[in-house]
């Protein structure tokens, strides 16, 4: 059985249906549609030294908005001139932007727009009364012309004649519900200001709320028994140091509420219509742009190599490329920066010589770190930046052996003869490392192999306090994380950890709890068919053996897959709650991961 309710609202029937419960899942219907709210928009400074491109960006943003009505708060034009064409051309391209709004607006004067009385003349001209109120669902708007007292530039005020205007119709209008003052200059912060003390002195009992702008950032006053706003700018000259300074560019949305205006501060950078990410534009910013050719060497010692950057761009839009160095205190590049402009749909090749002052152990070298800045200059002058960081070194070439006797993925490690990589104290480390004590507290060795069907891990935990339980989330116990990339060298070699379960296999275990062998999996369904795992526990902690078909590799890297890449980890979960990760290799997602690490070479039969 199901419950019908009909509501009538401005004679639109809104019809709901639910089931017959008491309990419904809604809040209420008391709809936020009462039709005496609206909304209007209010448009800062743009002049005063203004940015090209803003006063377009804010039509555009207006016409999102789709207020009831646009004001603008003057200095609209550069102005100060006594040149009139001048003048007549600036207000011309000026309204051929206006003209693109659906919406009424009304044009308040600022000190660049009505400075000299060939402005005040022309003013005149084109709009007629620099100074008018309206009345719009019972609020009072007043427009006043705070430059009306104008004796040169930088002085303003309110003249008698203005006043007793305004007088006049706040004697008229004593009702409404609200009153919205609008000038430029933020009068109440000046001393010289004419009859403005007095125009204040009767807004003092009514509801009402000021708006101005001309300082160019963003301060909301409370005065008068009122609210007094001083706007930020739409174009004008500004250092744009953000919010905390109010410095931003920015329309002023003001819903018009039974409690009184409602202001939402829209900085412009926050307002985009459907395009703000095409398919286009999150491929470009997450398109391998950058790629480093790794190095691996056979020998323990290394003293120079030269590593390759290709730089490209598979876009229609121009590029710029800035790469940086870090200091290293092992590898020291021959470059130390390096700046270009990639055109569209083309490679470029920096070649990085990098040498050492003396021979030294590859397991000591710290890996060095290139910053990166591509900026793309995209569709309507938008600029696309794109940071990145990447970590290179030579890395030891490490190789997989095919593997000679039968392995039984059974837990019991003994056919493999020993395991060849270990973890240590140098070991990285995340999350709770003030509670890592060592090796005894958390450690692993491990090593690979392959047959003509399997790929193999075998894997020895030493732990201090193992913790496993069917019961518990995986994020609760002590688990292993295996992460095996197997597409081809160039791709795998510069993987950040991205697209996880797609481009790469994610395995999560748990050691099988009791009598138990096969290990607890996190979401095996994910896993490749016929992947298996299973522990057996020991003194030190437990062992275990896992087997990936070959298919998987296949799969990613063809059937003549020559190379894969790996790291493991294990997350030692502790009674206190602690939880510590120990990593082989950097995570592939964090700043100290290095391309090329965790690489293996398949060696033949």
């Amino acid at each position: 059985m199901r419950t019908i309710f009909v509501f009538f609202i401005m004679n639109l029937a809104i019809v709901i249906k639910a089931q017959d419960t008491i309990t419904q899942p809604w809040s209420h219907l008391n709809f936020n549609n009462n039709p005496d709210n609206f909304q209007f928009a209010i448009m800062p400074d743009r002049t005063g030294g203004h940015r090209p491109g803003i006063l377009e960006d804010v039509i555009n943003k207006l016409q999102l908005l789709q207020p009831e009505f646009v004001i603008s708060i003057g200095d609209m034009i550069e102005g100060y001139t006594l040149n009139e064409p001048e003048i007549r051309q600036q207000w011309t391209i000026y309204n051929s932007f206006v003209e693109k709004l659906g919406m009424p607006f009304f044009y308040i004067p600022g000190n660049h727009d009505y400075t000299n009385q060939v402005m005040s003349r022309i003013w005149e001209e084109l709009y007629g009364p620099s100074y008018y109120y309206f009345i719009y669902r019972n609020v009072l708007f007043l427009c006043l012309n705070s430059e009306e007292s104008t004796t040169g530039e930088g002085t303003a005020g309110i003249d008698e004649q203005q006043f007793n205007y305004f007088k006049e119709i706040l004697t008229d209008y004593p009702d409404v519900r609200w009153t919205i003052v609008l000038m430029h200059r933020p009068l109440w912060l000046d001393d010289e200001t004419g009859y403005w003390n007095e125009i204040e002195s009767l807004l003092n009992a009514r509801k009402h709320t000021v708006f101005a702008g001309h300082s160019h950032h963003y301060v909301k006053y409370e005065r008068n028994n009122g609210k007094y706003i001083i706007l930020s700018t739409a174009g004008g000259i500004s250092e744009l140091r953000g919010p905390d300074f109010g410095e931003f560019d920015q329309v002023a949305m003001v819903t018009m509420s039974e409690e009184g205006p409602i202001l939402a501060n829209l900085l412009l950078q926050g307002i985009w219509d459907e395009n703000v990410v095409t398919q286009e534009l999150y491929d470009m910013i997450n398109s391998k742009n950058i790629m480093v050719e790794p190095v691996f060497v056979d020998e323990n010692k290394f003293t120079n190599t030269e590593f390759r950057i290709m730089v490209s761009n598979e876009y229609n839009y121009p590029m710029w490329v800035y790469l940086t160095f870090d200091e290293n205190p092992f590898l020291k590049p021959e470059i130390i920066s390096y700046q270009k402009e990639i055109l569209p749909n083309s490679l470029d090749i920096v070649k990085l010589p990098v040498n050492t002052i003396t021979p030294v152990d590859i397991k000591r070298i710290q890996p060095l770190f290139l910053k990166a800045w591509t900026v793309y200059k995209y569709e309507n002058n938008r600029q696309i930046n794109v940071d990145s960081k990447f970590g290179i070194a030579p890395v030891k070439k490490e190789y997989c052996h095919f593997a000679n006797g039968k392995i039984w993925i059974d837990g019991v490690i003994d056919e493999w003869e020993g395991l060849s990589f270990r973890t240590d104290t140098r070991s990285p480390k995340t999350e709770d490392i003030d509670e890592y004590y060592g090796d005894f507290d958390g450690s692993f060795e491990f090593d690979v192999k392959y047959d003509h069907e399997n790929l193999y891990v075998a894997l020895s935990v030493w732990d201090d306090q193992l913790i496993t339980d069917e019961k518990r989330s995986h994020w609760t116990q002590d688990v292993v994380h295996i992460y095996l990339d197997g597409r081809p060298l160039e791709i795998s070699s510069n993987g950040r950890g991205e697209n996880q379960s797609d481009d790469f296999l994610y395995i999560i275990f748990a050691p099988a709890a009791g009598k138990k062998a096969d290990a607890n999996i996190y979401q095996k369904q994910r896993l490749p068919q016929n992947t298996t795992i299973v522990t057996k526990k020991t003194v030190a902690g437990f062992d275990a053996e896992i087997s990936v078909p070959l298919s998987y590799l296949d799969l990613k890297n063809g059937p003549d897959w020559e190379n894969f890449r790996i790291n493991i980890a294990f997350a030692d979960y502790d009674e206190n709650s602690s939880r510590t990760i120990i990593w082989w290799n950097p995570a592939w997602d964090s700043q100290e991961n290095y391309i090329g690490s965790g690489m293996f070479f398949k060696k033949p039969e």
